[in-house]
């Protein structure tokens, strides 16, 4: 996984909890990567879930609600940091119809060992779409803070349930997304799968 999430990883923690919260995860943490996480650099998905699980057992709550929180904290930060993605859209359908067709493609070709999920969408209809996550990592619930931020962006709220999902063993996870009209207030949506771990 790349360093860019870790760090924001980091960032999302400090500001919620504070520095000395954070710096005390990371201490009692057993990591594989020795060195400070650095964005352009590549680590075992396994350091960012151990700090996540041990940050998650100090607050009391799951893995999936630290996930989703953790998703939409990101996607403003990831939109600043990589504009060219985000510009030219002006609906969350046509953004996330270019996650796998473009946005993934030009990741790779920057970082030619990041693995990317595939994120594959299906028009539906004017205000609808089927959104299909394939991803060893299984990382749906972080998927699900991500449309959130999507939705905030752009000023849409989504409205989206989960019919499949891989840590129930399914070969994929599957969500039905509903988008809202620009600029109306957000909607409730359908928690994905909690499980005991995220991986």
């Amino acid at each position: 996984m790349k360093g860019v999430i870790f760090r924001l990883f980091e960032e999302f923690v400090t500001s919620n909890w504070g520095d000395e919260f954070f710096e005390d995860v990371l201490a009692s943490t057993k990591l594989v990567t020795q060195e400070p996480f650095v964005g352009p650099g590549t680590y075992p998905d396994e350091d960012l879930l151990a700090l996540l699980d041990n940050a998650v057992t100090r607050l009391g709550v799951s893995p999936a609600e630290a996930l989703t929180g953790f998703g939409r904290f990101a996607f403003p930060r990831l939109a600043a940091s990589f504009p060219v993605f985000v510009q030219g859209h002006v609906h969350p359908k046509s953004f996330l119809q270019s996650v796998d067709s473009v946005i993934h493609v030009e990741v790779r070709k920057l970082y030619p060992e990041a693995v990317t999920p595939r994120v594959l969408i299906q028009d539906t209809g004017p205000d609808q779409a089927i959104l299909r996550y394939e991803s060893p990592r299984k990382l749906c619930a972080l998927l699900c803070g991500l449309l959130e931020g999507v939705g905030d962006h752009f000023g849409t709220p989504l409205q989206f349930s989960q019919s499949r999902c891989a840590l129930r063993g399914d070969p994929f996870c599957e969500f039905a997304i509903q988008f809202g009209m620009r600029g109306a207030p957000p909607h409730e949506r359908s928690r994905p799968q909690e499980a005991a771990r995220t991986s």
